[in-house]
């Protein structure tokens, strides 16, 4: 299985109205979690979980079991600190 590099859930209503539910991308090494965490998703399963720092090198992932890169986890991009999660 090919690790996915970013994911969108994009919903278009009846009336035309498009919503953005979901935006993972890459982690970089400017990203930063805040003090209320970032959700990540691991690119194997696309299980999605909380972390608080980005302060590791690799992290194994708790549902499927695989060690993967920390620049290969996606990050959510909609959980800022203007609108959380």
């Amino acid at each position: 299985m090919t690790p996915i590099n970013a994911h969108k859930k994009i919903i278009v209503s009846e009336g035309g109205a498009i919503e953005l539910k979901e935006h993972f991308e890459k982690v970089t090494g400017r990203t930063r979690a805040g003090k209320n965490g970032k959700l990540v998703r691991c690119p194997v399963c696309e299980h999605t979980r909380k972390v608080y720092n980005f302060s590791f090198s690799s992290l194994t992932c708790p549902h499927c079991k695989t060690c993967v890169n920390k620049e290969d986890w996606l990050v959510d991009q909609l959980d800022t600190w203007r609108t959380p999660r």
